[in-house]
């Protein structure tokens, strides 16, 4: 395992750039721990198994690891929260949080696009764009020492999902990160990049990685420790630039922020709800996209046609796209890119 140093972390996408979930980016304080240098292993998978603490991983996917043969060293995929969960406990270890998966991602407060640093990911930098998943340590490590922080198959944190700055206490869905084998766009191995799904779920791209508690607990300077976590008790918190303290959040330039009227009730979307409220979503529709025609062409054979599907959410999309023959090619927040019949 690597030892990661306590920290003051900034965390998240700056006010101009990522994805809405990303934002805000606010300091978090981070105790020693530490971190599986690689994913963890089929090998390593199965004698958990084997041990009779495990289950065996899913099956119901093409791209899932079937037998050890050949695979020894390639990470785990198609395990569930409950069963990442379980492995890390066989181990004596646990699951990181998403705070501490962030930051050993980034190289901390350098910031890092991808784990190895600005430029966009290759056949020299990561396991992606890839027909199935590498064997761990096939590329060079990244930051901390870590490989494929970056790539290879996504991991399960401990965390819920919910909008920052604070961390969920309750919801549906636990957080994963850093992009796989399967993926074709950059985008998708940004180390800022949030992505969930239900514990139960699971993929032939996601797998795990485990972390452990430094003991005694260290923290970094101008905090202290209370019970099992460190928090700020001199100085005022860090904020991005162009941001300052202004005695209650950061904001631009440091302008104070209005007051909350006395007796107003709180806001709709807490940090106890994993899902802020949303107005009713807008119906499915589709347009044609020909932009995209080429690498429809070229990716999904007898789908020739791009189309970008748009209102309701990720979900309630699938099975308009899947009505119309169409398979997906790339997603955002808002919209779903499928290759389509001609």
């Amino acid at each position: 395992m690597i030892a990661l140093p306590p920290a003051v972390y900034l965390m998240g996408s700056r006010a101009t750039e990522g994805l809405p979930e990303e934002r805000p980016m606010h300091e978090v304080v981070l105790a020693g721990f530490y971190l599986d240098s690689t994913e963890v292993t089929v090998a390593a998978y199965r004698a958990c198994i084997a041990a009779g603490t495990c289950t065996p991983s899913h099956t119901g996917e093409a791209f899932c690891p079937r037998d050890a043969e050949g695979h020894a060293d390639h990470p785990i995929s198609c395990i569930d929260f409950h069963q990442a969960e379980a492995y890390c406990a066989f181990a004596k270890k646990r699951l990181p949080t998403e705070r501490e998966w962030e930051y050993a991602a980034r190289a901390g407060n350098e910031h890092r696009k991808f784990s190895w640093g600005d430029d966009p990911p290759d056949e020299k930098h990561a396991c992606y764009d890839h027909p199935g998943t590498c064997p761990v340590r096939s590329f060079p490590a990244g930051a901390f020492g870590l490989y494929d922080m970056s790539g290879n198959v996504w991991e399960w944190t401990s965390t819920v999902y919910g909008p920052y700055p604070d961390e969920a206490t309750t919801g549906t869905h636990r957080v994963y990160r850093g992009g796989s084998w399967s993926r074709r766009f950059p985008k998708w191995l940004r180390t800022a990049l949030r992505n969930r799904y239900e514990p139960h779920k699971w993929s032939a791209s996601l797998g795990v990685r485990c972390a452990k508690s430094q003991t005694p607990l260290t923290c970094p300077p101008e905090t202290e420790a209370r019970g099992d976590a460190c928090v700020r008790v001199k100085g005022d918190p860090l904020c991005e630039p162009g941001f300052s303290w202004n005695g209650r959040a950061c904001s631009l330039g440091g302008v104070a922020l209005p007051a909350p009227a006395e007796g107003a009730p709180p806001p709709a979307a807490t940090a106890a709800t994993a899902e802020p409220l949303a107005a009713e979503p807008a119906p499915v529709r589709r347009s044609r996209t020909p932009r995209f025609d080429d690498d429809c062409k070229a990716y999904y054979a007898g789908r020739p046609a791009a189309y970008r599907y748009e209102g309701g959410t990720f979900y309630s999309r699938n099975p308009v796209i899947a009505g119309d023959g169409c398979t997906k090619r790339d997603m955002g927040e808002s919209w779903t890119s499928a290759c389509c019949p001609g």
